[in-house]
């Protein structure tokens, strides 16, 4: 099961926050372990593996980067881990060099995540998912320059 399907949404990176948030209320107060109080151990246990899953299903979804990642995952990509199946482009690592070595205000560094967001979004949408393998690298970046 998805981390989408938990929450009965369609997968897409562009989300309705609130509905999210909704949603996860929703799942929880059905599979949260203290409803399951004197039901059998199996039943408990669970209830409790479900309310795990949809607690992590929250964590990923609610995160911009962690939406993306999980997004592209469903599509057999991996990024942001030890075992990437893409390696960020020769631009992009030029880009981050430029960030790192000429650093920019954080309002500057705002905007560029925002615009990185978008890119996202319009990639995914278009099924640009290489594309978007590459912003999702460049958005990991950007947020570790911010912070």
């Amino acid at each position: 099961m998805s981390h989408f399907s938990i929450f009965a949404l369609q997968p897409a990176f562009s989300l309705d926050l609130t509905a999210l948030e909704a949603a996860y209320f929703k799942a929880q107060r059905q599979f949260h372990p203290d409803r399951f109080v004197g039901k059998p151990p199996a039943e408990k246990l669970a209830a409790l593996q479900k309310s795990m899953d949809i607690n992590e299903a929250y964590e990923t979804l609610k995160n911009p980067l962690g939406r993306s990642r999980y997004l592209l995952s469903l599509q057999g990509i991996i990024v942001g881990t030890q075992n990437d199946s893409v390696k960020p482009s020769p631009e992009l690592l030029a880009d981050i060099m430029e960030l790192r070595e000429n650093p920019i205000p954080a309002n500057d560094i705002a905007k560029l995540i925002e615009k990185s967001y978008m890119q996202i979004a319009d990639y995914y949408e278009n099924s640009k998912f290489n594309d978007m393998a590459q912003e999702v690298l460049r958005l990991g970046y950007l947020i570790k320059i911010r912070n």
